[in-house]
């Protein structure tokens, strides 16, 4: 397992990496929009502005999500990384508004582009490398247990489909259907409004301490170790792979504190040793009670 300051670096890196290929892919797209007058172009450029800008966010979200438990705060920085994940999903939301301003006018006087073969090769290219770098940080989010780096994944794979699409409505606006270019468009920003909401409402549920694992299971795991008469008031929070569980177990009234402590010890390496998804288990004790259930 990697230690803290070895995540640390990973995250940074790969987001220093997404952002990068962000840079390089908006400065292509906006010449290829600039040369071609594509709505569809600009509408994918315009997203992967803001996408380099919100991987720059997730990169300081990621710093601070990162830093070891202190003094002031003692449970870890985590949730600095889920405050990133909802910025990115605002900003992809401001993306929106831009994108319409932009394709709506062109929809209602439609006009034909220039220079469609660099279009075509800009997006088809873009295509190819955002493919390439979704499969980068989906691996590097598994590896790591990243909620940031997840969605950053998502975020590039569904760039690959929208890239693919422009390309077609660039290919068939060259043709001379001419409107097929706002709507490709107009489709760009629907894309980027659905997972603009989908990160932020996944970022305020962590935000919010949902749960984040089966407590039916966590339950029945803690219930195998000998000597625990009963499970109860099961929680979890912070996401998969990097879950806190707490929950109250009860032992028999006649043992002493040191006999129930070690139940307890047992109960916790049991949790996190079987359920993958586990870092932490705070386990809290108290007495059995005839026909408590």
């Amino acid at each position: 397992m990697a230690t803290h300051a070895q995540r640390r670096r990973a995250l940074i890196g790969a987001l220093a990496v997404a952002i990068a290929v962000h840079a390089g892919l908006a400065i292509a797209q906006l010449i290829a929009a600039w040369l071609t007058s594509s709505v569809g172009i600009t509408a994918s450029a315009l997203h992967v502005v803001v996408g380099a800008g919100a991987h720059a966010v997730a990169l300081g979200g990621t710093w601070l999500a990162t830093r070891p438990p202190d003094a002031r705060h003692p449970y870890g920085y985590d949730r600095y990384e889920a405050v990133a994940s909802l910025l990115i999903g605002i900003l992809l939301l401001a993306a929106v508004a831009l994108i319409v301003s932009t394709a709506v006018p062109r929809l209602l006087r439609p006009a034909s582009l220039s220079a469609s073969g660099v279009g075509l090769l800009v997006m088809g290219a873009s295509a190819v490398a955002n493919a390439l770098l979704a499969v980068f940080l989906g691996a590097q989010a598994s590896r790591h247990s990243s909620r940031v780096l997840r969605a950053e994944a998502v975020h590039a794979f569904a760039d690959c489909a929208t890239a693919l699409a422009v390309a077609a409505g660039v290919g068939l606006s060259a043709a001379g259907l001419l409107v097929v270019d706002p709507l490709v468009a107009l489709a760009v920003g629907v894309i980027v409004a659905w997972r603009g909401l989908r990160i932020a409402w996944s970022a305020a549920e962590m935000l919010a301490d949902a749960a984040v694992l089966d407590l039916g299971a966590i339950r029945a795991k803690a219930m195998t170790v000998p000597g625990v008469r009963d499970v109860h008031a099961v929680r979890s929070r912070g996401e998969a792979g990097r879950a806190l569980v707490d929950l109250h177990i009860h032992v028999a009234p006649e043992l002493t504190v040191d006999e129930a402590h070690v139940i307890a010890i047992r109960v916790a390496e049991v949790i996190e040793v079987q359920i993958a998804e586990v870092a932490e288990v705070l386990v809290h004790i108290g007495p059995h009670v005839a026909g408590q259930s």
